[in-house]
């Protein structure tokens, strides 16, 4: 088998098990279930979104801090647009997230309400 075959396989496996953790996860917890699971959604989103690209040090290490910010300034303009344009679909695609979460919260938290009455 090929190492390809194999990280697919693997691949598989995990968004199965992932599948039905999440499944038994609002099997047992009703639409509040699926609240949560939205508001995780949102948490990892907007963590994605914050995070960006932005340069890492810290004081007591600000020699690297600073090698990033010059490796950032030494980009041609090419790189630059190209590093922009990733940043921008990044950005879109943590926004549609959001607003998928968002809707899970809804869904939830109203279907839980109904669900109560």
């Amino acid at each position: 088998m090929s190492a390809r075959t194999i990280l697919i396989t693997i691949g598989l496996s995990a968004w199965l098990l992932a599948s039905a953790a999440t499944f038994l996860f609002v099997a047992y917890t009703t639409f509040f279930g699926i609240a949560v699971i939205g508001l995780a959604i949102c948490w990892i989103a907007t963590q994605v979104e914050l995070d960006g690209d932005a340069p890492v040090g810290n004081g007591l290490n600000p020699g690297f801090l600073a090698a990033q910010v010059q490796a950032k300034r030494d980009l041609s303009k090419e790189q630059r647009l190209s590093a922009q344009h990733e940043q921008s679909l990044a950005k879109h695609s943590a926004g549609f997230f959001k607003l998928f979460g968002l809707s899970l919260v809804v869904v939830g938290l109203c279907g839980g309400l109904y669900h109560q009455l």
